[in-house]
């Protein structure tokens, strides 16, 4: 008997640099931005940076212990479709190349459980 899939569980937003910008004179929109989520065990620090014709979404899986239990994140578009994927290194970094502009999310697992973190903007 086939059991259900269950749903990716969300990441919670603690911090987006754009929201403490808000306040700052002089700062208008920006493309780039850095964000960090707290997911099961692991923080997500997240940071967009233009680079060339598109973005590169840098990232590092924060965990109490030296190695990160995360292995491989997926980058999905709007309709949640994979697009990439990254594997996370021995010091939990990664690297995304994005090509176009769009809504994104980033879907890993952890500890038998998938986590989802969405309103990954590419503008």
């Amino acid at each position: 008997m086939l059991r259900p899939v269950a749903a990716a569980k969300e990441a919670i937003l603690i911090m987006d640099s754009r929201s403490a910008q808000k306040g700052l004179r002089g700062s208008g929109l920006s493309a780039s931005w850095s964000k960090l989520y707290k997911a099961g065990g692991v923080y997500l620090d997240l940071s967009l940076k233009l680079e060339g014709s598109g973005a590169v979404l840098l990232g590092q899986v924060i965990t109490e212990s030296k190695q990160p239990k995360v292995r491989t994140l997926t980058l999905l578009d709007s309709s949640g479709a994979p697009v990439a994927s990254s594997p996370v290194s021995d010091y939990g970094g990664f690297r995304l190349e994005l090509k176009d502009q769009g809504d994104y999310a980033l879907e890993f697992s952890l500890g038998g459980e998938t986590f989802k973190v969405e309103g990954l903007e590419v503008f």
